[in-house]
């Protein structure tokens, strides 16, 4: 398990963060949430964003990446006041620099899922819906990338 973010930036609270990669302390308000985990290939702890409304997580320069960000689509649901947990909906973005320029990448895997009844249209409906939102919000036109909520968390 990582460790707890080092720094409590006001108004937010402790949780835990749960996804296929583990349960993580990390900290949330009503809009983001954030941990840290140890990325062996970039041989540092890589912060992960968690717009919770736009149902993606952001990372910065992962796996030794340079000057690239990595976005997941992901099914966010509380599970209880203190645990966030999330699922990979199989799309990822990868984003150059700080945009406008971006990639979606593995929609094969995104079409396997859905044909295989790994995820249902129903489930990934909001998310999609949410995403398209994100991509007019902070990346179309060179608008707010990477999202200003995150940038003080950075």
């Amino acid at each position: 398990m990582a460790s707890q973010p080092s720094q409590q930036p006001t108004g937010m609270r402790k949780i835990c963060i749960r996804s296929r990669l583990g349960d993580y302390p990390g900290l949330a308000n009503e809009h983001v949430a954030f941990f840290d985990r140890f990325d062996q290939k970039a041989g540092r702890e890589v912060r992960h964003f968690i717009l919770i409304a736009e149902a993606t997580k952001l990372m910065f320069e992962p796996w030794d990446w340079k000057n690239r960000w990595y976005i997941d689509l992901v099914a966010v649901r509380w599970i209880d006041e203190d645990t966030l947990e999330l699922d990979d909906l199989y799309i990822d973005i990868i984003v150059e620099g700080h945009g406008p320029t971006y990639r979606i990448i593995d929609l094969e895997e995104f079409a396997d899922a859905l044909k295989d009844q790994k995820i249902s249209p129903a489930a990934v409906h909001n998310p999609l819906c949410r995403l398209q939102e994100f991509l007019d919000r902070h990346l179309h036109g060179g608008k707010d990338f990477p999202p200003a909520i995150i940038r003080l968390l950075m």
